[in-house]
């Protein structure tokens, strides 16, 4: 997936789409992971949801594994390099994750670039890296059971995957089922926000039962 071609356009194609939907989303969650010191975040994109971390969390520390060069750059000019911030530009699938180092990870529209096989190793491992109580902050795409919204969401979901299919190369064409396969891992699901009839969601997970389950 070659995203940064769009680089310096994403954002205004994002709010040319959805308006401020998926901001939003992003940011919506994150004082969940307040207290937090080592952060992993993947897939971060532009550095808008870094900037928000960057004072919801006072105390963290994040690590960011971002492939495109073109986005780390953007990141680093709108967190002003801060030195509590430290960038990997290379794929998530190939890095090797340290066991129980992270107490938060953040992961933004991001699993919807896999397919189910990648997305279930991918799950696998970043469980492993979250401590006992750690949590992990997910907003995604997703398509409802039934009704008017699962149409909807069909139609919103099949124009994105064309789009970056020919803007960025991306081989993926269909959502991963990412609710069951982080289920598989032991996390729990404890909190979901929806948006635009359940297009949009976003999650708190975490691998002890820490909180009311939800599903």
């Amino acid at each position: 997936m070659q995203i940064g071609r769009l680089a310096g356009w994403y954002r205004w194609i994002e709010h040319a789409a959805f308006g401020r939907a998926l901001e939003v989303q992003r940011f919506a969650l994150l004082p969940h992971i307040a207290s937090a010191r080592r952060v992993l975040i993947l897939g971060e994109g532009d550095g808008r949801t870094l900037e928000c971390l960057l004072t919801v969390a006072p105390l963290a520390h994040f690590d960011v594994v971002e492939l495109s060069p073109e986005m780390i750059a953007l990141a680093r000019r709108r967190t002003n390099n801060s030195a509590r911030i430290a960038f990997r530009c290379r794929d998530a699938r190939k890095e090797n994750w340290p066991t129980a180092h992270y107490d938060a990870i953040v992961t933004h529209f991001f699993l919807d670039c896999f397919s189910e096989l990648d997305a279930r190793r991918l799950i696998g491992q970043l469980a492993k890296a979250l401590t006992p109580d750690g949590t992990w902050v997910i907003s995604e795409f997703a398509i409802p059971k039934a009704g008017w919204q699962r149409w909807h969401a069909q139609i919103w979901v099949g124009v994105m995957y064309r789009f970056f299919r020919l803007t960025t190369g991306l081989p993926t064409k269909e959502l991963p089922p990412i609710e069951t396969l982080m289920k598989e891992t032991g996390m729990h699901l404890i909190h979901r926000e929806k948006h635009r009839g359940g297009l949009i969601v976003s999650d708190i997970w975490r691998r002890e039962e820490a909180a009311k389950v939800l599903y």
